[in-house]
């Protein structure tokens, strides 16, 4: 007897560990594994096992639980089990892998049956409430009439979903309860030998009907495809589907070869399951299981972790089962349901007690709710006619997408809402006065952003509070309309505060030190902002998880998608540059003296003043010569489209410019040429213009060494706070798209909706003309910006591009579309060197591509980091420039590969222009040291790269070298993140 016993418990174990790795397996993504074989009827393998798990489990479960009714204090159980592990679980995950850390998965981890966290799960959790009823019913019936029943459901399941049913919401957890119902039955009925003997050949002959057919249909799906004939419309894998019933008879197979095992297991021990069921089905199990390396065996980490899993499934259902329905509410909330057997007394007991706590919590709830709400409107405020910019071609529905992306963005700005009240609340003790503050600063704040999008085209920045105190100029950019319309909204609101306190006073729950209490947490909570910034650290991580992810790259769109008062959180402490050692005013009025020096050699053997010349610096959006792409062939039987533009190379600086941006970063390339400053030294991803420029009332650039400097760009002028920043700049002039400088000779080319490159220049030849004397233009094109849609007729590069990574259509559609308007810029360029070249006076063309089109996958960054990153540029002087001492080229290996931020010195050198002791470091950095640029490998800090594109480690720089690195750092420090001693040292930047 004790031999048969320890032989019943020795297959217990093995069947519960077969069991538990079976499932645990599929923690891992086979799809990949199974793809990558040669054999058709294994890629389908990994759905095979899902599905069966689909039935075999609620299949053992009915068995199980079939000998007695069950109360509804079980599915109590599976449900308190599930929570309590998703909450662990997916804190172990957080903590593992902050970065993932998002409140949708938060949602889910509280809400395992609502968001559809398993499958699986739901269906247990249902069966358990039905098995009561399923218990009475099959007692009732006989057992051909249960069989009956049954096989029906089964077939009628397969033919009325064309077994197409996917399993993926919690809904379908209502038919694995037709699974348990099968368990219930077979584990209550004596089967004879002929017919347990039939029944393990039908179910061998239904896994080969599932392992032929499935790749056979499979196939036949495809030849429909291929031959144009039908297909699409029906379900290739209809064979490989719980609802299957060859997939039902190959399970019932295997059940009945261990149901004297199986009825034999306690409830107690199917508790096991429910771990390994989350563990199994949660969406971060994935992720999860590949976060740990333990050797370099890829099969030996997923049999290590397999096992170490396992063992946590076994013990914590073990923890749960000794300790959890012991904690006192559970423990009095199993008493009740142990008691009550009637689900609808159950419910109604249940919406009792929730509807006395929300009349409880009314108050709180309501002013939650309100605080949502006003929220919700500071965001839809900042919209444009309730439409969000999502990008520059295209807008959305600002309601739609704000509920449907920025749900928990809505939420966090609630929270800090309604932090602001427990603090006036506790200080006022009345609650319509802190209601009606916070409601008055949260609507007022939105309103007085807006009003600063639509004059200026940015946000308001914290480094702007203080411009408060000048009302005398506020008031009239706000127009008396608006301020009467304030004023009177505000008498209405005191108006309505002292009704409402008189009429209905509400006094909220708690003593004194409890409202204390919270209003030190909410004060606390406003702290957090200075870590938003801060890359890696936990409130970083939270703050993105609840959607609060700025760009910083386009202000006007960041406000719209963030709102008011998450936008302005994030600009609070921004992450720029460490201090260098010893940096104070007189460490920057010694590199003044010291570089004073270095200009004065250098001016001796120049001659001309730059404020005589006329130089264009020329930003081509998206410009890079077609045929350095990686991999591409363009056939020969086409036009080379940049054929004018190579053709500088025999007349002009030319060469490659690394850029800190691919398919963006625009105005960050636009920020080293103009300041000489450079992106690879910022400790963390920033765009200056918004970030850095807005924290000065006066920003150095190259303009400022001109009595008239001007900005000309076809397009919308608010992108990156150009308006704002070019005020800053003092330049004298913006011309844009609805500026008071009209933009002329508008022309688009095709389809494209953008102004053309004849346009840009056009407008730049107009301001050239303009002015007699010297002067400087930022001239920035738009006609090659993204999308790249095939806006051009006659286009004779569709259809001539190939190569590596040319593979799909839409992309060669892209890249042809690309390449004509290269051609365009091409003539374009060509045509504005002709008429400057006319011109009788010495001007200088700096023309540069930002950055790459985004056609191609980001991801191939990796793989050819510096071509990538590398555009074309050229500094053009033209015959009267040259007849007045300008060169027609530097000399050509040392300038091949340069940053963006060399432009100033290698354009001083090339018009033989005298230099500023700031402008005599830029020459030094220049010829000294290698091009500066970001990581292009993604990590932090700078590279260095040499004039033959080579990477250059920092630890072989030599002493003066890296000397002449600190200082570099250190004026960019002074006028990034510091106090901006250079403005003041007399004479160091103009």
């Amino acid at each position: 007897m004790n031999k048969n016993k320890k032989t019943s418990k020795a297959w217990q174990i093995i069947c519960l560990l077969a069991a538990t790795f079976f499932m645990l397996v599929q923690m891992y993504n086979l799809k990949g594994a199974a793809a990558r074989t040669s054999y058709s009827f294994i890629n389908f393998m990994p759905n095979m096992l899902h599905n069966a798990t689909l039935i075999i489990v609620p299949l053992v479960f009915g068995a199980v639980y079939s000998k007695k009714k069950q109360r509804p204090s079980e599915s109590f159980k599976f449900w308190l089990m599930a929570i309590v592990t998703l909450i662990i679980y997916y804190v172990l995950f957080f903590i593992k892998s902050p970065g993932r850390f998002n409140m949708w998965r938060v949602w889910g981890m509280l809400f395992p049956i609502i968001t559809s966290t398993s499958v699986l799960f739901a269906g247990l959790f249902f069966s358990l409430l039905a098995q009561p009823y399923l218990y009475d019913l099959q007692h009732r019936l006989t057992k051909k009439q249960n069989l009956l029943i049954l096989s029906l459901l089964t077939v009628l399941g397969f033919s009325l979903s064309a077994g197409n049913l996917t399993f993926q919401y919690s809904l379908y957890g209502l038919y694995l309860i037709l699974f348990f119902s099968w368990g219930m039955f077979l584990a209550n009925i004596e089967i004879p030998r002929k017919l347990y003997w039939a029944g393990l050949v039908t179910g061998l002959v239904s896994f080969f009907v599932v392992l032929i057919g499935v790749p056979g249909f499979d196939a036949v799906y495809w030849s429909q495809i291929i031959s144009g004939n039908g297909g699409g419309d029906w379900n290739r894998e209809f064979l490989n589907n719980p609802s299957s019933p060859f997939m039902l008879l190959m399970v019932i197979a295997v059940f009945l070869l261990f149901k004297k095992v199986i009825v034999s297991f306690s409830s107690r021990q199917m508790h096991l399951f429910i771990p390994i069921i989350i563990f199994m089905d949660a969406p971060i199990s994935s992720k999860f299981m590949n976060a740990f390396r333990f050797t370099d065996s890829s099969a030996l980490n997923k049999l290590i972790l397999l096992i170490i899993m396992a063992v946590i499934a076994w013990v914590w259902s073990g923890l749960l089962e000794r300790y959890l329905f012991k904690v006192k509410p559970f423990a009095k909330v199993i008493h009740y349901l142990n008691q009550e057997s009637s689900l609808a007394k159950i419910c109604e007991t249940a919406w009792g007690h929730f509807t006395s706590w929300v009349i409880s919590n009314r108050v709180n709830l309501l002013t939650w709710a309100w605080f949502y709400v006003l929220s919700f409107a500071s965001f839809l405020i900042e919209s444009d006619n309730l439409r969000i910019q999502i990008n520059t071609a295209s807008t959305i529905n600002a309601i739609v997408y704000l509920l449907g992306t920025k749900f928990f963005a809505i939420v966090l700005t609630t929270i800090f809402l309604d932090a602001l009240f427990s603090v006036f609340y506790f200080v006022t003790t009345r609650y319509w006065t802190s209601n009606m503050l916070v409601s008055v600063i949260g609507i007022g704040w939105a309103v007085a952003n807006k009003i600063k999008l639509n004059l200026r085209g940015e946000p308001i920045y914290p480094t702007e509070l203080s411009e408060i105190v000048n009302l005398n100029t506020l008031l009239p950019m706000i127009g008396k309309t608006m301020v009467i319309a304030i004023v009177i909204a505000l008498v209405v609101v005191i108006i309505l505060d002292i009704f409402l306190e008189h009429k209905y006073p509400i006094k909220k729950k708690g003593s004194w030190k409890r409202r204390g209490i919270w209003a030190l947490i909410s004060l606390l909570l406003f702290l957090t902002p200075l870590r938003f910034n801060h890359d890696g650290g936990v409130i970083y991580h939270i703050s993105h998880g609840f959607d609060n992810k700025q760009k910083f790259r386009n202000p006007e769109r960041d406000i719209q998608v963030n709102g008011p008062v998450l936008n302005f959180l994030n600009y609070i402490d921004l992450q720029i540059m460490d201090q260098p050692a010893n940096y104070s005013k007189t460490t920057i009025n010694h590199l003044n003296d010291k570089y004073a020096k270095v200009a004065n050699k250098i001016n001796k053997t120049r001659k001309n003043d730059l404020d005589k010349q006329t130089i264009v610096f020329n930003l081509s959006e998206s410009f890079v010569d077609p045929n350095t792409f990686p991999t591409i062939r363009i056939d020969k039987d086409v036009p080379n489209p940049v054929k004018f533009i190579q053709s500088m190379k025999s007349r002009s600086t030319y060469g490659t410019m690394l850029s800190a941006g691919y398919g963006g970063g625009t105005a960050n390339m636009e920020w080293e040429t103009l300041t000489g400053l450079n992106m690879g030294l910022f400790k963390s991803t920033l765009t200056p213009y918004v970030q850095v420029v807005p924290n000065y009332d006066f920003y150095p650039t190259i303009g400022m060494n001109f009595d008239y400097k001007s900005a000309i760009h076809p397009f919308i002028g608010t992108y990156y706070s150009r308006m704002e920043d070019y005020h800053r700049f003092k330049f004298d002039k913006f011309a844009y798209e609805g500026s008071k400088y009209k933009i002329v000779d508008q022309k688009k080319l095709g389809k494209n909706s953008y102004n053309s490159d004849f346009t840009t220049y056009s407008n730049g030849m107009r301001q050239i003309n303009s002015r007699k004397g010297g002067q400087f233009i930022n001239l920035i094109s738009i006609q090659n910006h993204m999308p790249y849609n095939d806006w051009y007729p006659d286009n004779e590069y569709m259809g001539k591009v190939s190569g590596d990574l040319f593979k799909t259509a839409a992309v060669r559609e892209q890249m042809s579309t690309y390449i004509k308007g290269t051609q365009y810029t091409d003539k374009a360029v060509k045509q504005f060197i002709g008429q400057i070249d006319q011109v009788k006076k010495p001007i200088t063309l700096v023309f540069y591509g930002d950055h790459y089109p985004s056609i191609l996958s980001q991801n191939y960054t990796a793989k050819y980091p510096l071509q990538m990153h590398s555009t074309r540029y050229f500094i053009y002087s033209n015959k009267y420039a040259r007849e007045h001492g300008a060169k027609t080229r530097l000399p050509r290996k040392a300038n091949n590969y340069v940053n963006t931020s060399d432009f100033i010195a290698m354009m001083l050198e090339q018009t033989d222009s005298k230099v500023t002791p700031y402008q005599a470091l830029l020459t030094e950095v220049h010829k000294k040291l290698p091009a500066i640029s970001i990581n292009f490998k993604g990590d932090k800090g700078f590279e260095l790269i040499g004039r033959k594109g080579q990477v250059v480690d920092p630890k072989s720089l030599t002493k003066k070298q890296q000397e002449l690195l600190a200082d570099y750092e250190m004026i960019q420090y002074d006028m990034t993140s510091g106090k901006a001693y250079g403005l003041e040292s007399k004479g160091f930047y103009k």
